[in-house]
Order: structure tokens, then sequence, then C-alpha cells
């Protein structure tokens, strides 16, 4: 009988090496650490497993709920959600803006000369 690669004799000399390093009094607290510590990880595997299966699940059936389907296909960039926010503030403020501060991303004024809000220069 072989495991992990191992005989027999070399087992019971693993064994008896751990016996007189710990004692007799000590192998059954190792042994039930050994197995909680083995519990925890197959519950800490599941639990991902878990998630995964139904993160997948959520993406799937979002891709299949999606009424516009050019919109789900499209990526998502940070260049969109931006032009998105700024169509946006625009719309709500009702002031024209001339883009944002390249150093904080804060909307411009259509005649700003520096920004408002860390006094950056506009280019």
């Amino acid at each position: 009988m072989r495991i992990f690669g191992m005989g027999m004799p070399e087992m019971i000399v693993i064994l008896l090496i751990i016996l007189v390093i710990f004692g007799p009094k000590n192998l059954p607290k190792l042994g039930s650490a050994l197995g909680k510590a083995v519990k925890g990880v197959r519950e800490g595997v599941d639990s991902v497993n878990t998630e995964l299966e139904a993160a997948k699940e959520s993406v799937e059936n979002k891709g299949k709920d999606s009424a516009d389907s050019k919109a789900a296909d499209a990526p998502v960039t940070a260049t969109a959600v931006v032009e998105d926010a700024a169509e946006a503030a625009a719309s709500s403020a009702g002031e024209a803006t001339a883009g944002f501060c390249a150093q904080c991303g804060a909307a411009l004024e259509a005649d700003a000369k520096f920004c408002k809000k860390c006094g950056t220069p506009v280019s």
C-alpha cells in the first residue's frame, strides 16, 4: 500500500517521530486541531465555489434579461462613464461646460481660465 509515494515502513517511522516530538498526551489534541483545520479549509473552498457559481449565474441571467443587446455587449470604459456623468451634470445644471480639469476632473465653465476646485490653468 502506497500513500503519497511512501510505503508502510516510511509511514511508521514518521508516526514514531511525531509520537516522540509531541508525546502521547498531546496526540489527541494534535489530531483534533488537524481535523478542524481540514474541515475549515473544506468549508472555505465550498463557500468560494458557491459564491463563484452564484456570480456566474447572475452574470448569465443579466445578459439574458437585457432588453438592449447592443448596450449589454458594449464594454463599459472609464471614458464612457465620465462622458455620461458630464452630460448629466451639464443638463441638470443648465450651464455649458468646456470640459473637465485634467488635474482633478472637476467640470469647467465655458469661459474658465482656471479650475475652480484646484486652481490648475485650463489649456
